[in-house]
C-alpha cells in the first residue's frame, strides 16, 4: 500500500515539475522571441549594441533543454501564426521567429552530440543570427527573393556588419561570423577543407537546422512542407557527403515527425507527437486528442506506435488550433 502510495506521489510530483519546466520554457522562449526583436531594431540604428540580456536568455534556454526539452521543441515547431499571435509585438519571421528556432534546434543536436559547454553560447548566437544579414531587405515581397539574396555577395556583407555591432562580454563575435558565412549552404561548408573539426561539425548542425525550419514552417510567404518530406528532401541533398554520425543523430533526435507536431492517423484520428523511439523513426509516442468526427478526447489517449503495428501515420497535419489547445499537452 506504501509503495502504490509513492509511486502515485511520484507520478504526481513529476505532472507538478512538468507542469512548472513548461511555463518556465514558455517564458524563456517569448522572452528571447522579444529581446531579439528588440536588438534587431537596435541594429538597424546603432554602432554597437549590448547583446548580454540575449545571451542570458540563450543560457536559461540551455538550462531547460537540459532539464526537459519537450515544451521548447514543441514552440519551435509552432506555427508562426501562433507564435506570432502569443508574442504580443510586431516580430520578423525570417529573422527572428526562424532564427530562434533554429537556435533551439542546433542548441538540442549539439548537446546530444556531447558539445563543450563553452561552445555551446557560439553555436546558439550563430543559430539565432543566420538570417541576420535580411535586415536590410525585410521588405521584399516573396521568399525566394530572400533565398536568392542570402546566396549573393551583398547578403554576407550586410550580416558582417551587423554582427560586428553585437557586444557580449568575454565573447568573441568573430567566431559567429565565421559560423555563419559557413553555415549559409553546403558548398561554403564543403569547400572549408582546412577547417577544424569541430567548427566544421558547428557549421553542419546550424545548416541542418537551418534547412529544416525554412521547409517545416510557413510564413507570410511561401509553402509548408511536412516534416517527412523536408526531412526526405534533407536527406537526399546532404547525406551522401555530410558527417554521418551527425546526419545520424539529426534524424534520430529530431525525428521525421518533431516533437509537439500533429499528425493523421490511418484510423482516421488526430494524435500529438509526445514522444520519439529513436531508431524507430516513423513509429513515435502519439497521444490521440481528437477521434474520427473531429471530437475532443478527454483525456487524450496515449499510444506508443512501436507497440501498435496496426496503426500508422497518415500525413502531418499543421493546424494553429490544435497547437493553442494541446500546447502543454505532453
Amino acid at each position: 500500500m506504501e509503495s502504490l502510495s509513492a509511486n502515485i506521489f511520484s507520478r504526481q510530483n513529476q505532472g507538478i515539475e512538468s507542469t512548472d519546466v513548461f511555463k518556465e520554457s514558455q517564458s524563456a522562449y517569448f522572452s528571447l522571441i522579444l529581446a531579439f526583436n528588440e536588438r534587431c531594431g537596435m541594429l538597424k540604428k546603432q554602432e554597437t549594441v549590448d547583446f548580454n540580456p540575449v545571451m542570458e536568455s540563450l543560457q536559461k534556454i540551455i538550462a531547460i533543454i537540459r532539464k526537459d526539452d519537450r515544451m521548447l521543441l514543441g514552440l519551435a515547431n509552432a506555427p508562426y501564426s501562433y507564435v506570432m499571435h502569443h508574442a504580443g509585438a510586431s516580430i520578423s519571421e525570417m529573422i527572428v521567429v526562424t532564427g530562434v528556432n533554429i537556435m533551439i534546434y542546433s542548441l538540442k543536436i549539439s548537446l546530444e552530440f556531447g558539445v563543450a559547454d563553452n561552445h555551446l553560447g557560439y553555436i546558439g548566437i550563430a543559430g539565432l543570427c543566420n538570417n541576420i544579414g535580411l535586415l536590410d531587405s525585410e521588405n521584399l515581397d516573396s521568399q525566394e527573393k530572400m533565398e536568392n539574396l542570402r546566396k549573393t555577395e551583398e547578403y554576407e556583407l550586410s550580416a558582417k556588419k551587423y554582427v560586428k555591432k553585437i557586444k557580449i562580454d568575454d565573447f568573441h563575435t568573430e567566431s559567429i561570423e565565421f559560423l555563419n558565412t559557413l553555415a549559409k549552404s553546403d558548398k561554403n561548408i564543403l569547400s572549408k577543407t582546412s577547417l577544424q573539426e569541430s567548427m566544421y561539425q558547428y557549421a553542419i548542425i546550424i545548416h541542418l537546422c537551418s534547412e529544416f525550419v525554412k521547409l517545416t514552417h510557413k510564413g507570410s510567404f511561401g509553402e509548408v512542407m511536412t516534416p517527412i518530406d523536408a526531412m526526405k528532401k534533407i536527406r537526399g541533398e546532404m547525406n551522401s557527403y555530410f558527417n554521418q554520425d551527425i546526419i545520424k543523430l539529426f534524424f534520430n533526435k529530431l525525428s521525421i515527425y518533431p516533437l509537439g507536431s500533429f499528425v493523421k492517423l490511418s484510423s482516421g484520428d488526430t494524435a500529438k507527437i509526445i514522444g520519439i523511439n529513436e531508431n524507430f523513426i516513423m513509429r513515435p509516442v502519439i497521444a490521440i486528442v481528437l477521434d474520427t468526427d473531429g471530437r475532443e478526447k478527454i483525456p487524450p489517449m496515449r499510444v506508443n506506435l512501436r507497440e501498435k503495428p496496426n496503426i500508422y501515420i497518415k500525413h502531418a497535419v499543421i493546424n494553429e488550433e490544435l497547437t493553442e489547445r494541446f500546447i502543454s499537452f505532453y
